[in-house]
């Protein structure tokens, strides 16, 4: 019985192991050309209290090599709560802001 609990369990651990690979490779690096730069750009208008969350889950992606870019947030009419988050995280180094029309 205690070969079985056991194999049971070995066996679970391997289904797991699978499945953590299968999700790794789900996150393969976005790689671009040469010459090529990857910018992402956040559209924002009105109330985003996500924003900072958003922007957040982006630099955990660059961080881990998955997806190397620079990231923008275009007002197109935020909030003066959500203005305010988007010059501190352009204050901090993690954004850059673009203007409506720019």
């Amino acid at each position: 019985m205690l070969w079985n609990i056991l194999g049971a369990a070995a066996f679970a651990a391997l289904v797991i192991l699978l499945c953590w690979a299968l999700r790794g490779l789900t996150l393969l690096p976005v790689r671009a050309g040469e010459g090529t730069r990857i910018r992402l750009r956040l559209d924002i208008s009105g109330p985003d209290p996500a924003l900072e969350g958003a922007v957040a889950a982006i630099e955990w992606l660059r961080a881990n090599g998955t997806l190397r870019c620079e990231i923008e947030l275009r007002d197109l009419g935020a909030d003066e709560a959500t203005r305010a988050v988007m010059e501190a995280l352009c204050r901090a180094g993690r954004v850059s802001i673009v203007n409506e029309g720019e």
